[in-house]
């Protein structure tokens, strides 16, 4: 399942945040071995990190995004 989300950063530039189920993979060892998580990229890929219900941190640069809600 996928969802679209939208953020703004400190400059007021808009960026969409994709939402995604990932089931881990059947050879990862640990308590999470067959556990679905959620997982969080911009629509160019960039991995981006869930802080919490309206702050994400893009992984690469460190920036913080604020969810946006029309």
């Amino acid at each position: 399942m996928t969802q679209t989300l939208y953020a703004q950063d400190e400059a007021g530039n808009r960026h969409k945040v994709i939402q995604r189920v990932e089931s881990a993979h059947e050879d990862e060892p640990g308590p999470e071995h067959g556990t679905a998580r959620l997982v969080y990229s911009l629509d160019d890929g960039t991995p981006v990190r869930r802080v919490d219900n309206d702050t994400f941190q893009v992984v690469s640069t460190g920036a913080y995004i604020s969810t946006v809600r029309d």
